[in-house]
């Protein structure tokens, strides 16, 4: 290892107008640690299927998609409740439970109907689409897309969650309470 000597002033020990004494100290130097790879940014941490669906990668739905007519039609007519369809889609894939009129859906509409600017809440969706799937891209991207394409944003949100979806992976238990985090039951003292 190599040392290098390094001289230290001992503090202000030394009357004014007379020189400073200096003491010679070792000093061993430490090996640099080596830094780990890191994952480059917008890759994926978790590689394939996971919970919340296939992660990573650019968008797969593409934004001059607008298949189906049904989605098309929506985002024309009703915007908002195709956002609110997203939204649901990605609470609960298989759509047993939806609930079109959701907040999402009213939200958006509220927006849209009083200032025009629906579009806003329409890139916030977006941008928790893309940080949910870990999709490439940012936030300027999201604004443009989704004020001068505000429907083929729509669409495409859509198509990208339905695809992402299919290839979720179930959650194979659900949740497990530890014996150390039950609550004990209140005990009952009658009154006398």
């Amino acid at each position: 290892m190599d040392t290098q000597e390094k001289f230290v002033h001992s503090g202000p020990q030394y009357p004014y107008g007379s020189e400073p004494q200096y003491q010679q100290q070792t000093y061993q130097q430490q090996p640099m640690m080596q830094e780990q790879p890191q994952p480059p940014v917008g890759t994926r941490a978790f590689p394939g299927p996971t919970a919340y669906g296939e992660q990573g990668g650019k968008w797969q739905a593409s934004l001059c998609d607008c298949s189906p007519c049904t989605s098309c039609l929506l985002a024309w007519c009703l915007p908002c409740i195709l956002l609110g369809q997203t939204s649901e889609r990605i609470r609960d894939p298989s759509m047993q439970t939806a609930d079109m009129m959701n907040s999402d859906c009213m939200i958006h509409g509220l927006i849209t109907c009083f200032t025009g600017c629906g579009w806003i809440y329409a890139m916030m969706k977006r941008n928790e689409i893309r940080e949910r799937y870990n999709i490439e891209g940012g936030g300027c991207s999201d604004c443009c897309v989704s004020f001068w394409c505000s429907c083929c944003a729509l669409i495409q949100q859509d198509n990208e969650v339905k695809l992402r979806q299919q290839k979720a992976q179930p959650i194979a238990q659900g949740y497990q309470s530890h014996p150390g985090m039950q609550m004990p039951a209140p005990a009952y003292q009658p009154h006398q």
